[in-house]
């Protein structure tokens, strides 16, 4: 279960899967603007899931100004499973984009979904279930940010992504 941490009243210490199901929940509940995802395989047990996919598809539709970005390091897990988000994407490619990875970020084992400005869910190492959440996490979102940009620039469309059938 989900630990507040005595540092600050926003941030949680997250210590499985159900702590990061519940709180990239929220967060993308919590969301106006902006999202964007960095993950090793798009992480199917946390963005696989019916109500994640409905909470970003809410999202997506609540603005015209709603944009989500996703950077996958290793898209062929979720092609093979035929992934909810993928098919997400596709109906809704004006407003979620998602590419492979061509480049690294500086921890190469790190996830992270940034919300706005100041929302973060952060996975210390993508093959455990580790890590925070924090709801009021500018610097370090702003931090990321910048990682996130400079892979993004670099990243590719992955054709399969557009082949699979709806």
């Amino acid at each position: 279960m989900a630990e507040q941490s005595s540092v600050s009243e926003y941030l949680w210490l997250l210590d499985g899967l159900d702590d990061f199901q519940q709180q990239s929940l929220l967060l993308v509940q919590q969301s106006i603007r902006q999202i964007a995802i960095l993950t090793r395989d798009l992480d199917a047990p946390v963005y696989d899931t019916a109500e994640f996919i409905q909470a970003l598809s809410n999202f997506a539709r609540a603005s015209r100004h709603a944009q989500v970005q996703i950077l996958v390091k290793d898209t062929k897990p979720a092609i093979e499973r035929g992934h909810k988000l993928i098919r997400l994407t596709q109906r809704l490619s004006g407003k979620i984009q998602l590419k492979k990875m061509t480049v690294e970020p500086n921890n190469s084992e790190m996830g992270f979904m940034l919300c706005d400005n100041s929302q973060l869910l952060y996975k210390n190492d993508e093959a455990t279930y580790r890590g925070f959440a924090n709801f009021q996490a500018a610097r370090e979102v702003r931090q990321l940010r910048e990682q996130f940009n400079y892979v993004w620039q670099y990243a590719e469309e992955e054709p399969e992504f557009k082949q699979l059938s709806l």
